[in-house]
């Protein structure tokens, strides 16, 4: 019964965490179209975000409790941590284009779609198989 009850916690959690996330990333995109409609800059849009972002997030994790950092070694911090912070900086440039050029229920409908693309190009290139429970 114990077992049942923190498996229904943890559907709860995911749910609520889904609702979170969809009405952050909706805010976002409406924020983004209406900057962009009035400052028709995505670059420097983009690096704003990203900017503010990473000043952000050092008092939030603090406050949080979050660890402020793990120790790389510079191999590992080029071969792991740059290429996603380049793949980040191109999503959300591309991301603030998107807005920028088409109606953001487009944009956003596109949006909702990328887990769906994660899955499948992680299924071609990684050769990953995911479970039907995650």
């Amino acid at each position: 019964m114990a077992s049942n009850a923190s498996h229904t916690t943890e559907i709860v959690k995911v749910v609520i965490l889904c609702v979170i996330w969809y009405c952050i990333s909706s805010g976002n995109n409406v924020v983004g179209k209406v900057v962009l409609n009035s400052f028709p800059y995505p670059l420097t849009v983009t690096m704003v975000q990203l900017f503010s972002i990473t000043v952000y997030s050092g008092p939030v994790f603090a406050l949080w409790g979050i660890r402020p950092y793990l120790d790389l070694e510079w191999g590992s911090y080029m071969r792991c941590i740059v290429p996603l912070a380049c793949g980040k900086f191109v999503s959300s440039l591309t991301s603030h284009v998107s807005l920028w050029k088409v109606p953001v229920s487009y944009a956003h409908t596109v949006k909702a779609t990328m887990p769906l693309f994660t899955v499948v190009l992680s299924r071609i290139i990684l050769k990953e198989k995911q479970t039907w429970t995650v």
